[in-house]
């Protein structure tokens, strides 16, 4: 018995320059920006080094990392929209009233109480 290979759209694919995605060398560019820009304000190079080193390493986790087979910016974009997102929810026959929504864990029951804060 053969197996058929599932058809793979070609639009999905990265694009590529040499062996980094193009997301990959905007990451890479963030991270060599501080130290090229530290270099042309004439700073001596152990300077350089001591600045720049934990911006250029973050930079690179943040390019290169993986988590649980997702890069590590799209967890920290999501993170960044969970928090920057409304928390107030508004019906239309409230007449304006705003309810806040509770985040609250689940107890040792299973159960979770309702999520609505009402006045």
């Amino acid at each position: 018995m053969t197996e058929a290979e599932v058809p793979q759209p070609i639009s999905s694919l990265p694009t590529r320059w040499g062996s980094f995605t193009g997301h990959q060398l905007s990451w890479l560019g963030l991270a060599a920006a501080p130290p090229y820009l530290l270099l042309r304000a004439h700073l001596p190079l152990l300077e350089v080094a001591i600045i720049a080193t934990p911006w250029a390493l973050t930079a690179s986790v943040i390019a290169f990392g993986r988590y649980r087979g997702r890069q590590i910016d799209h967890f920290l974009g999501d993170w960044a929209m969970f928090h920057l997102h409304p928390r107030v929810m508004d019906h239309p026959d409230s007449g304006g009233r705003s309810r806040e929504v509770q985040f609250t864990s689940v107890d040792s029951q299973g159960m979770a109480p309702l999520p609505w804060k009402l006045p």
